[in-house]
């Protein structure tokens, strides 16, 4: 299944220097994972060539080589951010059984995800706050991976409604609202507030709300039951009769 989730657009890239495309791989990938460590910790705004540059002992034009542009270089690492994201969190969910399953895997590994980011930092909730209000590339950018992720979420929830596991009459966009809020709540409550029960309480979140569509899909799934037995009774009651 494609995802909806897509990376983030980059511009042309400036080639690699010619004479080892294997080292300019390398290179551009130890540059990618020492950028995207800069931006969790300082935000997207914080990365500069500069300071890249100084943290991996190179020169400016050793990864301007790479990088032509800092935008490039922080589209680059929105890319690489989205990259591991579906890695970590959509691919595996995706390998379970489609409806409830699978949604709770969705959910299981974004939560995974958003505890391990508690100390580093979570690029797509923070990068939402320097760049709610900036146009432009990263902007859209930011926006794209996240309305793509909200649709997956959208999807799986759609997926669990078709299969009978959940209330076939929620409304599944408000569940995702309701999903994204929890999961902002986290990290606010963890990294602002320190609160050390913040993951906890967001499980225990997740769940109730997840219980609650289950709980309102088995009543529903109730008289239809009844009425198959009030059926079958009709049935023996007229061959006796007969």
């Amino acid at each position: 299944m494609d995802s909806a989730l897509q990376p983030a657009p980059a511009r042309a890239r400036r080639a690699a220097p010619a004479s080892s495309p294997r080292k300019g791989q390398v290179t551009r990938a130890a540059i990618l994972s020492q950028a995207l460590a800069i931006a969790r910790r300082e935000g997207l705004e914080g990365l500069t060539i500069g300071t890249l540059a100084e943290r991996l002992g190179m020169s400016k034009s050793g990864v301007f080589a790479h990088f032509g542009s800092r935008e490039e270089l922080q589209l680059a690492v929105l890319n690489q951010y989205a990259t591991q994201f579906v890695a970590a969190v959509l691919r595996p969910a995706l390998a379970r059984p489609r409806g409830l399953p699978r949604l709770r895997a969705l959910l299981e590994n974004w939560l995974a995800q958003l505890a391990e980011e508690i100390e580093a930092g979570c690029i797509l909730i923070g990068g939402a706050s320097e760049y709610d209000d900036r146009p432009g590339p990263l902007h859209d950018a930011m926006v794209a991976i996240i309305e793509g992720w909200k649709e997956e979420l959208l999807r799986a929830i759609r997926l669990a409604q078709d299969e009978g596991h959940l209330d076939r009459r929620a409304d599944a966009r408000q569940m995702v609202f309701e999903i994204y809020g929890l999961m902002l709540m986290l990290h606010q409550d963890a990294r602002l507030l320190h609160s050390s029960d913040s993951v906890q309480r967001t499980r225990l979140g997740l769940a109730r709300l997840i219980e609650a569509a289950r709980r309102r899909a088995d009543k529903a799934g109730k008289p239809a039951g009844r009425s198959d037995s009030a059926n079958r009774r009709n049935q023996r009651n007229q061959r006796v009769r007969n």
